[in-house]
């Protein structure tokens, strides 16, 4: 199959052939429309292939989007290598989640983790029975504002595109797991560094979307929980990937592991490049420079 030029970042999606991708082939055609772009559908062989590669109810979703231009990639090879390789660094890659979930056994599949931990692209993993309602809200955890600013780029550039409200929460860990509890930002927290900076990286990328509305929120307590209950609702929930390095190889954290495992709204991983990512200069209608 040749290649062919495209004006903009596909969205792609994989496909497995048994029917538990259709939560993510709807939200990546959902994804497609917004972003006036097709959608690449990847598909890795096996030996137990049998021959069908989507379920009617898949097809139907296709058919019911004239509008979305459909391409397929045919691989074979370890599939967690091939969906990686299937999503160039601008692309955007869905992949369903297909561990059934529940409070009791939350999980993730080992595919899953690999790819989020590998992949250069943004990832969103959606729950396999995901529907769009467009609640236009966006949580977005921060855990550490030093290098927030990439993951901060990244949301109100979503938000501004979805016209959602983004809430950001920061969430320090505790020992305590009684200790659950959002709080309110007070002068004098023993976090207070931590807060000025959030906030500080929040107003500056406000200025650059200034009709984004945006909430800022601080919790102690357990990452992982706090995060998918601050999601209840949400059209989306953005964590981050450390950069890999000799830090973090390929291997993705046990907050992300957990998020993806038990959330029930489509999880956004950003990968992190580790370089500082400040909020552009933005200018008054007079010229003058606005920040800097």
């Amino acid at each position: 199959m040749g290649t062919t030029q495209r004006s903009a970042p596909v969205v792609v999606v994989a496909v497995d052939g048994r029917g538990q991708g259709l939560g993510a082939l709807r939200f990546a055609i959902d994804e497609a429309r917004a972003r006036g772009t097709g959608v690449r559908m990847a598909h890795v062989l096996d030996r137990d292939d049998t021959g069908q590669i989507m379920d009617p109810y898949m097809t139907e979703a296709c058919v019911a989007a004239p509008d979305v231009e459909f391409h397929w990639r045919f691989r074979r090879g370890p599939l967690a290598d091939e969906l990686v390789a299937a999503a160039g660094a601008g692309d955007l890659l869905v992949l369903g989640q297909t561990t059934p979930w529940s409070p009791e056994r939350p999980g993730v599949s080992a595919v899953i983790t690999e790819v989020a931990a590998r992949t250069v692209a943004a990832l969103v993993v959606v729950p396999a029975d995901w529907r769009a309602r467009h609640h236009h809200r966006i949580v977005v955890g921060v855990k550490s504002c030093a290098n927030a600013g990439g993951l901060l780029a990244r949301a109100f550039a979503e938000a501004f595109a979805r016209g959602a409200a983004l809430e950001i929460v920061h969430v320090c860990d505790t020992a305590d797991p009684a200790a659950v509890a959002r709080v309110d930002v007070r002068p004098g927290d023993r976090h207070g560094s931590e807060v000025r900076s959030l906030e500080t990286l929040v107003r500056d990328w406000s200025d650059v979307f200034p009709g984004v509305a945006v909430e800022t929120s601080f919790a102690h307590g357990q990452p992982a929980r706090i995060l998918i209950d601050a999601a209840t609702g949400a059209d989306l929930l953005m964590i981050a990937r450390h950069q890999r390095d000799l830090r973090h190889l390929a291997r993705l954290g046990p907050v992300p592991r957990a998020v993806l495992g038990a959330s029930d709204v489509p999880v956004e991983v950003v990968p992190l490049t580790g370089a500082p990512t400040p909020a552009p200069l933005v200018l008054t209608r007079s010229g003058t420079i606005l920040k800097n």
